[in-house]
């Protein structure tokens, strides 16, 4: 299950170790820092305090870039939804980033949940960035890819991103392309064991690959980073404070934005 934080999912329990006593001492003491955060919390009642306890364990949502996206392209391949965004340079035939959304995410879901728009302009980099609905039925590669160059992309060579199980997507697509078709691929919490990861087919693509620590695939994600390292693969990212939320995929998203820009080359 993907929900995030606004959609029904509680902060993660605490770390394994803690006693019953320092759990209630943690629960009160977020609760009288809830309830400081100017009263709004209490204010507006259970769901209120709920929100700003969460705050507490898994981080505020951060503000978007105030820069200003660049054109986006919304049309519909095979009856999907699909959204490109360009940066706001946009000349030539650009480089693209295939976005794989969660299991309860759409096309929409990074331009209108991440911002990606935003934080693309405000890191300047020289990719677009594509979405689809429903990528695990949809054909990429047949369907989706043709159709960005019919958009006047560069798709001989893409990146790929994806979240929870569009992570486990990307890697899995990033595998089964090799580094002749994809330039990297980045991962936010995947949704897949480290031993059914297809890590000796990832060693000569550079990958990304970062979990919240309270995210119940922070082990795994953790293992397969380790793993990447271990074989010689360009691997970056970790385990860093957070949930599986959109507060923590929004933190993330510009070092991720940074590491496309590092290993996606730009082409005239």
């Amino acid at each position: 299950m993907d929900a995030e934080r606004g959609e029904g999912e509680a902060p993660a329990p605490p770390v394994r170790g803690e006693t019953s006593l320092g759990r209630r001492a943690f629960l009160v003491g977020g609760g009288l820092a809830a309830l400081s955060l100017g009263g709004a919390a209490l204010a507006a009642g259970p769901d209120g305090v709920r929100e700003a306890y969460a705050q507490i364990v898994c981080g505020a949502l951060p503000e978007p870039p105030k820069t200003l996206p660049g054109t986006l392209q919304r049309s519909r391949v095979d009856g999907r939804r699909v959204v490109i965004g360009l940066p706001p340079d946009a000349r030539g035939a650009l480089t693209v980033v295939v976005m794989l959304h969660s299991t309860t995410g759409d096309a929409r879901t990074p331009f209108d949940r991440y911002a990606v728009a935003r934080h693309l302009a405000a890191s300047g980099g020289h990719f677009a960035v594509a979405s689809i609905d429903d990528w695990p039925s949809a054909d990429l590669t047949g369907e989706l890819l043709p159709y960005l160059r019919e958009c006047n992309l560069d798709t001989r060579r893409i990146g790929l991103l994806g979240w929870s199980a569009g992570g486990a997507g990307a890697l899995r697509l990033a595998a089964e392309l090799g580094p002749e078709r994809v330039s990297a691929v980045a991962a936010t919490a995947p949704a897949v064991s480290a031993a059914r990861a297809p890590l000796q087919k990832l060693v000569d693509i550079p990958v990304w690959l970062g979990c919240g620590e309270r995210d119940l695939w922070a082990p795994q994600t953790e293992t397969m980073l380790k793993g990447l390292k271990a074989l010689g693969a360009t691997a970056e990212g970790g385990i860093s404070g957070g949930c599986r939320d959109t507060a923590y995929r929004r933190r993330v998203l510009p070092e991720q934005l940074a590491f496309f820009s590092r290993h996606m080359g730009r082409r005239a």
